[in-house]
């Protein structure tokens, strides 16, 4: 398994579905308040598509889909911040709007500290309590059998996923769920 990225998957409780109709203008800055991690998009999903998903549900300041810096490919997922906090928090706790090109894909809370503003996964969605990890960045060859020998040295796993695309190979990203919070913390130390 080559480099991935790795994000534990913290479940948030809903605040509002309150959708303000301004849209705002793209800034790196304000903090994170409001920022979401969106996970597993279609593999062609550009900043626009990003920023038309999100501006139907309020004031965007951000909306970024990250790519290799060699290709210039997308890695499957991409940051989107709100101008309110509410709409953000209600993306997450409501997973049902989060599709884009009719594909479903995942909302978390992105970071709290600008030190936590670098890929990788680390930073509050490091829950030391939450054993289940997001996997991205996954070759199209990986399967659940070398995903499950990489990730086992790390504890037990109880639960493990990989999503496919309609060739049946990987999408580029998984879930792996321990059984332990402890070996998925150690996960997120390492990389």
């Amino acid at each position: 398994v080559r480099s991935t990225e790795l994000i534990s998957c913290t479940p948030r409780h809903f605040v509002s579905s309150r959708r303000p109709q301004l849209h705002g203008t793209m800034s790196g800055k304000g903090g994170n308040t409001g920022k979401i991690f969106c996970g597993g998009l279609p593999r062609d999903c550009s900043n626009e598509m990003l920023m038309t998903w999100a501006v139907q549900f309020g004031a965007v300041l951000e909306a970024e889909v990250k790519t290799d810096p060699s290709t210039g490919v997308s890695r499957g997922f991409g940051i989107v911040a709100f101008q309110d906090p509410t709409v953000a928090e209600a993306l997450i706790s409501d997973q049902t709007n989060n599709v884009i090109d009719g594909k479903q894909f995942d909302v978390k809370t992105y970071g709290s500290s600008a030190a936590n503003n670098v890929p990788g996964g680390k930073g509050a969605l490091n829950d030391p309590t939450n054993p289940k990890i997001f996997v991205g960045a996954l070759p199209h060859t990986t399967t659940e059998a070398t995903l499950r020998a990489h990730f086992s040295q790390y504890g037990n796993i109880v639960d493990l996923m990989i999503k496919k695309g309609p060739d049946g190979m990987c999408a580029g990203f998984g879930f792996v769920t321990f059984d332990n919070p402890a070996s998925a913390k150690v996960v997120l130390d390492n990389y």
